[in-house]
């Protein structure tokens, strides 16, 4: 059999998606102890408890197919975002709708708009599809560079993704600079406005996509229950998009593409506003905290939005398997002279810091 030729051209370049070493892994690297998870972006906390009620109630009924058409979970959608039922479309986390977009509008040739450093799955649909991707660089204060977004576009191009706050570096685009950015647009380019992190939000003038949606203008809004939800492990996601592109994207998705378990604890975690607020807050003081250790250990970092912070460092793969001998997992970028730290508990946050300061001393020693 001769791979090469039966395996699709625009696969070959792709390379897979590296998900952030597990904690068991680190343990038995380290010979044991105390492992802080934090390079995944996840919430330190587990589901809401009406959401862990809710699942143990349905695993009998597990012999069941799961609704094909998520309808509970997008009626209470309705009433927890104030949108038709008709522009929701619900998905096996928020990945797989970037990927059926992508199937459903993307043809060779054409072209994918996106800042660069941002979320890996962006060229991977565009590479998949046959289509160009055009990364453009971040900003020297690592936000999107709106200005050569724009100017990036061309008569090929079929969708920009803009990730809000931007995975991974926290930073964000303003209400009025979005604003100004759609506006400039063509109607003939599709915006997947990517919004994971929107729960961890504080800053009083950060965008609700929302508020820029009609039914209408080519916008596709998109949120997950991953990140402040604490239901990584179920993946399901949302968007909202308007009605032809509901259609086709229900033409190419995987039928029962979101589970029973995953539906149901979906829709039970909107109803704990209080405990989604106390995260928020807690995330917000946590991050705080890693600031004001940064600052004191002059380390170059990047006010963020999200439940992670982006810091410069020139040896960033020393650094990293500094902290990694701590039993602290952060996220490395390859070549990147950066790292993702994640915002944790407190109790993560004491161990990061402490991380942080033995790791810098001992490679200052490590130097003289």
């Amino acid at each position: 059999m001769d791979w090469d030729a039966l395996i699709r051209d625009e696969v070959a370049p792709l390379v897979p998606y590296a998900p952030g070493l597990r904690a068991s892994e680190v343990r038995t690297r380290i010979g044991g102890g105390e492992v802080h998870k934090l390079s995944s972006n996840e919430n330190p906390y587990g589901p809401v408890p009406a959401a862990l009620d809710a699942m143990s109630a349905v695993l009998p009924h597990l012999n069941r197919y799961p609704d094909g058409s998520v309808r509970a979970l997008r009626a209470r959608l309705v009433r927890h975002l104030g949108v038709e039922d008709r522009f929701i479309a619900v998905g096996n986390g928020s990945n797989e709708i970037l990927r059926v977009i992508a199937n459903a509008v993307l043809r060779p040739g054409d072209e994918v708009v996106y800042a660069w450093p941002s979320f890996v799955v962006y060229p991977m649909v565009a590479q998949v599809m046959g289509a160009t991707a055009v990364p453009v660089p971040l900003t020297a204060d690592q936000t999107h560079d709106l200005d050569a977004m724009l100017a990036a576009v061309t008569e090929r191009t079929r969708i920009v993704f803009l990730c809000n706050p931007n995975n991974p570096t926290g930073t964000y685009v303003s209400r009025d600079a979005m604003q100004r950015f759609l506006d400039a647009l063509p109607d003939t380019v599709l915006v997947v406005l990517d919004e994971a992190y929107i729960e961890y939000v504080t800053a009083p003038d950060f965008p609700d996509g929302l508020d820029f949606f009609d039914g209408t203008r080519p916008l596709v809004v998109l949120r997950t229950f991953s990140k402040i939800y604490s239901l990584a492990a179920l993946r399901v996601g949302y968007g909202i998009m308007p009605e032809p592109l509901i259609a086709a994207v229900n033409k190419v998705r995987e039928p029962f593409n979101v589970n029973t378990v995953a539906q149901i604890a979906a829709h039970y975690s909107l109803d704990d506003a209080a405990e989604i607020e106390r995260r928020r807050l807690e995330n917000a003081a946590q991050r705080d905290r890693l600031y004001e250790a940064f600052s004191s250990l002059g380390i170059t970092f990047f006010a963020s939005e999200a439940n992670f912070v982006w810091i410069h460092d020139d040896d960033a793969q020393e650094l990293f398997d500094l902290l990694l001998a701590q039993g602290v997992i952060v996220r490395s970028f390859g070549a990147l002279p950066a790292l993702r730290v994640g915002v944790g508990s407190p109790e993560d946050t004491d161990a990061t810091i402490r991380a942080f300061q033995r790791a810098l001393t001992q490679r200052a020693s490590s130097h003289e």
